[in-house]
């Protein structure tokens, strides 16, 4: 074997080990950009889903507004109060009901849906009914819940 048959396998071998190499770092960059393009998908849907919780616990404490809106209304003056729609609070959307027993005409059902936020595409919606009697004592009025 001659100097130059000796070089030119040396010179080969060293451009497989770059090769190799550089095979072995494209497999590794790839295998990271697979390890954060999940990680980026799983903070996306944790985040994603607090958004859907606090949205539900918002609706539902609309909801509970709603019914206590609707009974300081009846305490302070029940004649023709059958509800409203209000915007408590910014892309909210309060739906309040009262129904009134013509034969019980001190007992009402109040019924309030809240929607929030009402600009989503994914808006919760969240409802509460409750009962009253309204009770009034030398010159005191009150509400009593009742059982449904």
């Amino acid at each position: 074997m001659n100097r130059t048959q000796s070089c030119s396998r040396f010179a080969n071998t060293r451009g497989s080990r770059r090769g190799v190499a550089a095979i072995w770092a494209l497999v590794v960059l790839a295998v990271l950009m697979v390890v954060v393009e999940l990680l980026t998908i799983q903070t996306v849907t944790s985040i994603r889903q607090a958004d859907h919780r606090h949205y539900q616990i918002q609706a539902l404490w609309l909801a509970r507004s709603g019914v206590e809106s609707a009974a300081a209304r009846l305490l302070a003056n029940p004649a023709n109060y059958r509800g409203e729609t209000r915007a408590i609070i910014p892309k909210s959307l309060v739906r309040i009901d009262v129904l009134n027993d013509s034969a019980k005409p001190d007992i009402f059902q109040i019924t309030c849906e809240a929607r929030y936020p009402t600009d989503a595409r994914e808006a919760v919606l969240r409802s509460q009914t409750l009962r009253f009697r309204r009770v009034t004592e030398k010159n005191k009025v009150r509400l009593e819940a009742i059982a449904p």
